[in-house]
C-alpha cells in the first residue's frame, strides 16, 4: 500500500498555478552531466499549439526521440509513439519554472517550498513538497546592463546564459536556450 502512494506521490505534475505558453517555438540545448566535464547532449523544442497547449519534444543528437510530451489544461499527456518517461516530465516541469521570473515563483507555486542556499556555481533555489526534493535550480547570473534580457548579438563572444537543474534522481542538466534563426 505504501509503495502505490509513494508511486502516486511520483506521477503527480508540479506546474505553476497558471502556465503560460510560449509565443513562439523554443528552442534548448539540455546536457545531461555523466561525469565532471561529460556530457549527454540533446535538443529540448517547445512549440506553442491551439489552445494553450505546448508540445514539448527532447531528441538525441541524431534526432530520435527521448521524450514527447504535450502540456494541456495542466496535464501532460505523451506524444505520439514515444513511451512515458517520468524523468522528462519532472525536468520540463523544472524547465518551466526556471524560465519563471522568480518574484512570480511563490505565487506561482502555492504548497511549494522554495528555499536559497549558497552554491559554489551561485544562488541553488530548491523546490519541494513536503519534504521531497521535486528539482532544484541555479540560475545564470542578470546580465549586468540595464534592460538586457541575456539575448547574444551577432558577433557576441559573450556566453549564453545556462541554467543549472538537479532532479531527486541526482541527475544533473544544464540549460542553453538557442537563439533563434531570423
Amino acid at each position: 500500500m505504501l509503495l502505490v502512494l509513494l508511486a502516486g506521490c511520483a506521477a503527480t505534475s508540479v506546474l505553476p498555478r497558471q502556465y503560460s505558453q510560449p509565443a513562439q517555438v523554443q528552442s534548448y540545448k539540455l546536457s545531461l552531466v555523466t561525469a565532471p566535464g561529460q556530457t549527454e547532449d540533446s535538443l529540448l523544442i517547445v512549440q506553442p499549439e491551439a489552445g494553450g497547449a505546448s508540445r514539448w519534444i527532447q531528441t538525441n543528437a541524431l534526432g530520435a526521440p527521448l521524450a514527447r510530451l504535450s502540456l494541456r489544461d495542466d496535464q501532460w499527456t505523451t506524444d505520439g509513439f514515444a513511451p512515458p518517461n517520468a524523468r522528462a516530465r519532472q525536468l520540463f516541469e523544472a524547465i518551466i519554472a526556471a524560465r519563471m521570473p522568480q518574484t512570480q515563483w511563490h505565487q506561482a507555486y502555492p504548497g511549494i517550498n522554495i528555499n536559497k542556499t549558497d552554491g559554489s556555481d551561485g544562488p541553488v533555489y530548491a523546490f519541494s513538497r513536503q519534504g521531497h526534493l521535486l528539482w532544484s535550480l541555479v540560475l545564470p547570473p542578470v546580465p549586468p546592463v540595464p534592460g538586457a534580457q541575456g539575448t547574444r548579438t551577432a558577433g557576441s563572444s559573450a556566453p549564453a546564459p545556462v541554467t543549472g537543474i538537479t532532479l531527486p534522481d541526482h541527475s544533473q542538466w544544464n540549460l542553453t536556450p538557442l537563439s533563434a534563426i531570423p
